[in-house]
């Protein structure tokens, strides 16, 4: 078992839980720094269960222990792996059993559809259900959004030789540990109905040029979100 995957079984306590989408409850912790609420029991349950079974780590724990502080360092490792499995569940999900045998590019628009579909979904279902923080949520939406993007961006690009060979059927593994460019993330990132405006934008105090032009040897590069303080 990988150690990405969480084990929804404690024996040492005797209980189990199940939770929706929950093989991404792991890597999506990883990559965008879930919190997890600390008055709800299924919370609490389920951030022990991270750090026995998947490499989450603690930060505190009060003098009460009813509950933990935990999070994900940055290990650029563990954030590779994580977008890996997120990689593999989509694309198992959006391609199913008959859509290896579609073009490349048409293979990669059914997983990207499952990025969007059900990353998405997942968090909004895990903030229903009051396993994260709700007064985190706001940044949560955006570091969800940054990643998808991130990932998009990488998944699109059709020089990447890992995407080619995993959809093509030979061993390996898309690599998302790499630099994308600037523009390639904002049309990820942004609506198509809008990414003209935000490329050919100027500066509002000055005459200088377009955003495609002043960042068209730009990129952009990270793998995880961490905590820097609480």
């Amino acid at each position: 078992m990988s150690k990405l995957e969480l084990r929804l079984e404690d024996t040492s306590r005797d209980k189990s839980c199940k939770f929706p989408l929950q093989k991404l409850i792991p890597p999506l912790s990883v990559r965008v720094d879930l919190s997890f609420e600390l008055n709800r029991d299924e919370a609490v349950f389920l951030e022990g269960l991270l750090v026995a079974s998947s490499m989450r780590t603690v930060y505190s724990v009060p003098k009460h222990q009813q509950y933990l502080r935990g999070g994900y360092p940055s290990e650029p490792f563990v954030a590779e792996a994580a977008a890996r499995a997120i990689f593999k569940w989509c694309h198992v999900k959006g391609l199913g059993r008959t859509g290896s045998t579609l073009p490349p590019a048409e293979q990669i628009e059914m997983i990207i559809a499952a990025y969007k579909t059900n990353i998405p979904s997942a968090i909004s279902q895990w903030l229903e259900l009051g396993l994260i923080d709700q007064g985190t949520r706001e940044e949560l939406v955006v570091r969800m959004l940054c990643t998808l993007a991130h990932d998009i961006a990488i998944l699109k690009n059709p020089d990447h030789e890992h995407v080619n060979a995993v959809l093509s059927g030979v061993s390996g593994d898309v690599s998302f540990s790499q630099m994308i460019r600037v523009e390639d993330f904002l049309r990820a990132l942004i609506s198509e109905k809008y990414i003209g405006d935000v490329l050919d934008a100027r500066p509002s105090n000055l005459r200088g040029e377009m955003l495609r032009d002043a960042f068209k040897d730009g990129y952009v590069h990270f793998t995880q979100f961490v905590k820097a303080g609480d």
